[in-house]
């Protein structure tokens, strides 16, 4: 399930210290918090580590939310966090915030993320999308995340700054830089629209 879609009665029941609650929660979210984790560190043993330290953290902070209804921020905000922390853990170094930047319009944006192929395609095209992949790791972190919260998770520039309590532009600026180095990375896969070319 994902996090947007988990009943605000079930964070309640948490809050409130109800048996099995936490279970049920977890039960619910294990699988998009592991999507999440993963498509940050491209490392399954790396996203299961910060996985069960986001459980722990969400079980021991959970009461410290003021607004259920504010449960699917609250985690990405502390999945973030805590990757951040980790990449600092494990590779001694520091990682950057989302800069803020010039304006722009998101029109002017390549690869769009409505030009992505879905699933099916995915699973067809095996190739291109290892290619994408190895793509998006060599972006620098805050270019990375930007773009994998915009095209991959599909959530709006607005919500991108909430969640990461910086300014649109800031986010628009990232976006705009890592698919910009996205499309030199994947230039034999691109075509002249700025789409990825899914020939048969």
């Amino acid at each position: 399930m994902a996090l947007s879609d988990v009943p605000v009665k079930l964070i309640e029941r948490c809050r409130a210290g109800e048996e099995g609650a936490f279970d049920e929660l977890f039960s619910l979210i294990h699988d998009d918090l592991f999507r999440w984790t993963f498509s940050l560190v491209r490392n399954e043993d790396d996203a299961v580590e910060i996985m069960q330290e986001c459980f722990l953290r969400i079980f021991r902070h959970l009461h410290r939310l003021q607004d259920p209804n504010k449960f699917a921020q609250w985690v990405s905000r502390l999945v973030i966090n805590q990757t951040n922390t980790y990449r600092v853990k494990r590779r001694k170094s520091q990682t950057e915030a989302l800069e803020e930047g010039f304006d722009v319009d998101e029109g002017a944006l390549p690869l769009q993320g409505t030009s992505m192929p879905n699933p099916r395609k995915a699973a067809e095209h095996e190739e291109v999308f290892r290619k994408v992949n190895e793509a998006i790791t060599e972006l620098p972190p805050r270019q990375r995340l930007a773009v994998l919260m915009f095209d991959v998770q599909g959530k709006s520039i607005r919500e991108i700054a909430g969640q990461l309590d910086c300014s649109e532009g800031a986010v628009k600026f990232n976006i705009f830089q890592g698919r910009r180095k996205l499309r030199v990375l994947l230039q034999n896969y691109i075509d002249q629209d700025g789409n990825l070319d899914l020939m048969e």
